[in-house]
């Protein structure tokens, strides 16, 4: 045999592979699996014959049948081969005739049967393993050939599909798909779908499948290979009704989640944490900051300088970083449009993306700001109005018990001068103690000023002539670095007022100026401006005050501005506060009552208007009066008594009633001197009691308003009752226009003004006292009808 056909042989050989000769059975070539298998090397084998290793009875038969002429051919035969070790194994071999070379020979293949059977065994094994795999996944796995003809499931897909026994014995393809159909809540449409899977062999598919029993299964198809052959289609279902349930569930919640993000009153926004970019904002955002959605997403709270104090960005941040959540931050922000609006915001982290993010939700409390502000503004304003008006009730109390000193002091002092020669050497003295006694009478009504305890004669009256009248006794007081510019505009709108007040006012302001501007060192400079003011209906905020802080809240309507202007030193807020108390000032001792203003305030409340303050340190101050106009004249207060000459008293008997004795006793020496009889009393009951014993020995009563236990106008009821045409004078250090208007209905004839003067006093009563004989006189002229 050449080499040539000895390396194809050893090139195709495949477990044991014998080239012999078919006449002398000799062995001509071995292939190296077979020296491998049964362990000769190759010169132990090549030329013995072929019966020397075959040793089985069958091989022995085959050999010698083979020898005597009969048939050398042999398909999957069992053989035996004996092994150089002297171990047999067991074969199976296919004895063929080839030609090479010119020549017949026969070749021998054989295949050890221990190979096959672990073939067969690991076959065997991997199919139970596959199959144990399969019964073992938790999806239904279904195998169908080319044709669609169903070739293995699994048990999980019977279970899962619900197939009955009777289904799985009879194993008709198309009872199960009818069945399986059956339980589809869209059964056209799975048909369907199968009917687009059959021809695409090559393809992947998934698709959801929804039972009538709301259950869900997630179907994949994947072709079946065998190498680069396609044998059919393997199916996987996998129940997904839980996850598909939890999807729901979630989408549920994130639907109503968003509904709420986005209908909640509050604004809702949401930012990275790393740098303020917004990723989401609720309308309320949108209309509180003005800012469309597409102007916001994708900046940041810097770019659109939402903050209106960075630092409180910085502090929120901050306290997340260290807490995770935040209630109650206040912050204050800017709009699209500029306005700062103030914020009550609740925060806390949440993860986005695997990044941190800030979820904020924040309620506007701007208007509740606001409405505290003003609230907070209007509490002062009647904190103050109330101290005001209790400082005004005590100053009405001081000025009644001094009214009743001063009174005592000027009584006295003026009989002291009668009972001595006019050229006495205590005249003087006396003199002093008068004038002193009339400065602190006009203290008293000073005080009774700025408490509005005193009467006042409002009339529809211009301001104008009252401003030039003040003005020209204000020139001539001014120091001479100080000037005074006065302007009075024609349209200023009659008033209703008393002109002598409004002088007072003017005069106390223009004075307060000149004396704050002159400690300047240089030329100070007063304005004084009246003009027509008008409040539009929409700027009203409420009832008119006055205010120390600020501009104050007037009724709509118009008014006529008085204001007195100066370039001193003006005032801090603090001190501004305090300026319409009295006794405060900022003078030195001795240089200032701190009256002025006290004065100027009741002035003002009483005339039913308001005053305004504007000033601050080094720019000088503005004090704005406001009196509201009226369009005709008012009606005045009554009529008193027409004054009449003086006449002595004649023996005439009047009743003196006063709580304080020093004024009892004053009156009668005064009336006394005059010819008059006085029986005075202390206690207004023992002087009801006096003249009900006897009614026809009086001829005018005389008594005080204010007394403990009985006032003036009770004494006034009660001696009516008794004698009913006995006149009744009441004197009073404060005579309102409640007093004004009950006065004449209890009897009373006269109001007489405490602290008078002895002179004053006297004519009163000389008038009072002889009206009556002056009427009976009238009456027995007129002769009868």
């Amino acid at each position: 045999m050449s080499d040539g056909f000895e390396a194809i042989l050893l090139d195709h050989s495949n477990g044991i592979l014998l080239l012999v000769d078919p006449t002398s059975l000799a062995i001509r070539a071995v292939s190296k699996p077979t020296l491998r298998l049964l362990g000769y090397r190759r010169e132990e084998l090549l030329g013995r014959p072929i019966t020397d290793i075959e040793c089985s009875l069958a091989d022995t038969l085959f050999w010698e049948e083979a020898r005597q002429g009969g048939p050398v051919e042999a398909s999957n035969a069992d053989a035996s081969y004996r092994c150089a070790g002297g171990d047999v194994l067991p074969a199976s071999k296919w004895v063929s005739r080839v030609t090479g070379e010119g020549k017949l020979w026969l070749v021998i293949r054989a295949e050890p049967l221990g190979v096959w059977r672990r073939v067969e065994d690991d076959f065997a094994s991997a199919s139970s393993l596959l199959r144990a795999t399969l019964e073992a996944t938790a999806d239904g796995v279904l195998l169908v050939d080319r044709a669609g003809r169903i070739v293995s499931m699994n048990r999980q897909f019977s279970r899962m599909w619900g197939l009955p026994d009777a289904l799985l014995v009879e194993h008709e393809d198309s009872s199960i798909f009818a069945f399986m159909a059956g339980l589809l809540s869209d059964p056209q449409a799975y048909l369907a779908r199968l009917a687009e899977i059959a021809p695409d062999v090559e393809g992947e598919t998934f698709d959801l499948l929804h039972l009538v029993n709301d259950r869900y299964l997630e179907r994949t198809s994947l072709p079946a290979r065998h190498g680069a052959q396609i044998l059919g289609r393997v199916f996987s279902f996998t129940d997904v009704t839980a996850r598909i349930r939890a999807e729901d569930a979630l989408k549920t919640r994130e639907e109503l989640f968003r509904k709420a993000f986005d209908v909640t009153p509050d604004a809702i926004n949401i930012n990275r944490l790393e740098d303020g970019l917004y990723v989401s904002v609720n309308r309320a955002f949108v209309r509180l900051m003005g800012y469309t959605r597409e102007e916001i997403i994708g900046r940041t709270s810097v770019e659109l300088d939402i903050w209106d104090n960075a630092e409180d960005r910085t502090r929120l941040v901050q306290a997340l970083t260290n807490n995770g959540t935040v209630e109650n931050f206040e912050a204050r922000f800017r709009t699209k449009s500029g306005e700062i609006r103030s914020g009550l915001m609740a925060s806390a982290l949440i993860e986005i993306d695997g990044a941190p993010h800030i979820i904020s939700v924040t309620h506007d409390v701007t208007e509740h700001r606001r409405s505290e502000l003003a609230r907070a503004q209007l509490e002062l304003q009647l904190r103050e109005s109330q101290k005001m008006e209790a400082l005004g009730t005590l100053a009405g109390g001081v000025a009644h018990d001094f009214n009743n000193i001063v009174a005592a002091i000027m009584g006295n002092a003026e009989l002291a001068r009668q009972d001595i020669e006019p050229a006495h050497a205590a005249q003087e003295s006396l003199g002093e103690i008068l004038k002193a006694s009339r400065r602190a009478k006009d203290l008293v009504q000073q005080i009774l000023a700025f408490g509005r305890r005193q009467v006042l004669e409002r009339r529809v009256i211009s301001l104008a002539p009252v401003v030039e009248e003040s003005v020209r006794l204000l020139r001539s007081t001014l120091p001479a670095r100080v000037s005074l510019n006065v302007e009075c505009l024609p349209d200023a709108p009659m008033v209703l007022a008393d002109a002598t007040q409004v002088e007072q006012v003017l005069l106390n302001l223009c004075a307060n100026a000149w004396q704050v501007v002159q400690e300047r060192g240089y030329a100070g400079v007063i304005e004084v401006r009246l003009e027509a003011h008008v409040v539009a209906a929409r700027r009203h905020k409420g009832l008119e005050r006055r205010s120390t802080v600020g501009r104050v809240a007037l009724r709509p309507g118009r008014y006529a501005r008085l204001t007195v202007r100066d370039n001193g030193s003006g005032m801090d807020e603090t001190t501004r506060e305090r300026i319409f108390e009295p006794f405060f000032t900022t003078k030195p001792p001795g240089e200032g009552t701190g009256l002025g203003l006290a004065v100027v305030h009741g002035i003002v409340q009483g005339h039913e208007a308001s005053i305004e303050v504007q000033s601050a340190p080094g720019k000088g101050a503005s004090f704005s009066v406001y009196f509201p106009a009226v369009a005709a004249q008012a009606p005045l207060a009554s009529a008193s008594i027409p004054a009449t000459a003086p006449e002595q008293g004649g023996g005439k008997h009047i009743l003196c009633v006063d709580d304080d004795e020093s004024i009892v006793f004053l009156m009668k020496r005064l009336l006394e001197r005059q010819g008059y009889r006085v029986s005075g009393y202390t206690d207004p009951h023992e002087a009801v009691a006096a003249v009900r014993a006897a009614p026809d020995q009086f001829d005018l009563a005389v008594t005080d308003y204010n007394m403990p236990g009985m006032s003036g106008l009770e004494v006034a009821r009660a001696l009516r009752e008794i004698r009913a045409d006995l006149p009744v004078a009441l004197a009073s250090g404060y005579i309102t226009e409640e007093l004004r208007a009950e006065a004449p209905a209890a009897g009373v004839v006269e109001l007489i003004y405490k602290p008078n003067t002895a002179d004053e006093l006297c004519r009163a009563v000389a008038r009072l006292a002889h009206a009556r004989r002056r009427n009976a006189n009238s009456a027995r002229s007129t002769p009868p009808a």
